[in-house]
């Protein structure tokens, strides 16, 4: 214990003594630790199980089945959606499954909003707000919370009824109004039934201002599935091939199959948009920005440590000279580093969270997202303060940052004494 603390006043002592140095090196190591923060953030706000899509480590994704004629012929059109009866008949019997929303993707949405209308104030100028029509089981998969009214029911199935956000009700209606039971013009009129909490639009499979319920006849996109505790998207994939197959036999001519078309929540938002990559071609694609945002950081920290250890070869041949060890001499220098890697990691943290708060629509949209965002996108505080994501950045960065630092130490401290001794200072 005594040591640690001759090492730390050491340390300190260095980092006045040599403050040029100690100001590059926790530069260095907070813009290290920042950008890698970011990108954890980024992914930890993506694939967590976070408000409203607390069930993200169940949730897979399925797209239609891929079609192949039996003859050999070339395909001209592949069917890109699901019936209604499909939905019921092919998923909701699965044994793996415990809810099965079947709804349009947020995409086909993002770039063509609707404007709504205050039906009851004919003054009132119509405002653009991002909408998907979803059945009643997407408030099942996505849990909101509902301010007022109620989520969608299947007796409601067949009426023109649709659920707003808190913030789009105000700016209709006013703050601190009920608006449940008013009708909107949404190009027809739909009557509200539900208000719900505004939520992020970085959560992209859920977010929406305003949410109108799937017709029977309108065509679903996409399947949202959350699996049943202990079951695997391997139990999944059995099963919907068991489904395809079925439909093989019963075709004169198709061939059917759920290969590849199954994904993963994980697997959708770190694909960036392919979602037919595997998790090789995902790992591989965020290489590059681990190796930039790491490696040439510890390169540049290294050359400085190197050119510092040099100059100090005359010290360490003094302390040896006088019996101190090279493990004595190799703990100084890694307490040393630790010190300034641990100011690096506070001044880091602070730098992650201005450049989450000015820069957030950019960074979220420039990593890993895979559409533009439909409004500001806004930073729980579950996101910003997540001491795992900290922690795991910090401990990748010291990693990095200790190799750096001993590799060229133990060179040095490898010189003899005499040799160490006639270096010139």
């Amino acid at each position: 214990m005594n040591k640690l603390l001759i090492y730390l006043r050491q340390a300190l002592h260095m980092m006045r003594e040599e403050r040029l140095f100690s100001a590059i090196y926790i530069a260095g190591t907070a813009l290290a630790i920042a950008f890698t923060m970011v990108i954890a953030v980024v992914y930890y706000a993506k694939l967590a199980d976070i408000e409203p899509e607390v069930n993200r480590s169940r949730t897979v994704y399925v797209l239609p089945m891929s079609e192949t004629p039996k003859n050999g012929a070339e395909l001209k059109e592949e069917k890109n959606y699901f019936l209604s009866d499909e939905v019921k008949e092919w998923f909701y019997p699965l044994k793996s499954v415990e809810v099965v929303s079947a709804n349009l993707r947020l995409e086909e949405w993002h770039s063509d909003k609707i404007n709504i209308w205050n039906k009851e104030n004919k003054d009132f100028k119509p405002i653009p707000v991002a909408t998907k029509m979803v059945d009643e089981n997407f408030f099942r998969v996505y849990h909101f919370q509902f301010v007022y009214g109620h989520p969608f029911t299947k007796e409601e199935k067949n009426l023109n009824i649709c659920i707003i956000s808190r913030d789009i009700s105000e700016k209709l209606f006013g703050k601190g109004v009920d608006p449940v039971g008013k009708m909107l013009n949404l190009g027809g009129e739909f009557r509200i039934v539900g208000v719900t909490e505004p939520t992020s639009s970085i959560a992209e499979q859920s977010f929406a201002q305003l949410f109108v319920y799937i017709g029977e006849d309108e065509a679903r996109d996409m399947i949202t599935i959350v699996l049943k505790e202990g079951c695997s998207v391997a139990d999944l994939e059995k099963e919907l091939e068991e489904v395809a197959h079925k439909r093989s036999v019963s075709s004169k001519d198709m061939n059917y199959s759920f290969e590849n078309r199954v994904l993963p929540h994980a697997q959708l938002q770190m694909s960036g948009g392919r979602t037919l990559s595997s998790w090789k071609d995902i790992l591989i694609s965020l290489f590059p920005q681990v190796f930039v945002l790491l490696l040439v950081p510890a390169l540049n920290l290294s050359g400085l440590v190197a050119a510092r250890m040099k100059r100090r070869l005359p010290e360490m041949g003094v302390r040896k000279a006088f019996g101190a060890k090279r493990k004595e001499l190799m703990h100084q220098v890694i307490m040393e580093n630790l010190v300034l890697t641990l100011c690096g990691g506070i001044v880091g943290l602070f730098i992650t969270w201005l450049l989450l708060y000015v820069f957030r629509s950019w960074v979220f949209f420039a990593i890993g997202s895979q559409f533009t965002m439909m409004s500001e996108p806004t930073i729980e505080g579950e996101m910003l303060f997540s001491p795992f994501i900290f922690l795991i950045a910090f401990a990748v960065c010291l990693i990095v940052n200790m190799m750096a630092a001993i590799i060229p130490a133990w060179l040095s401290l490898r010189h003899p004494i005499v040799e160490s001794m006639n270096q010139k200072k």
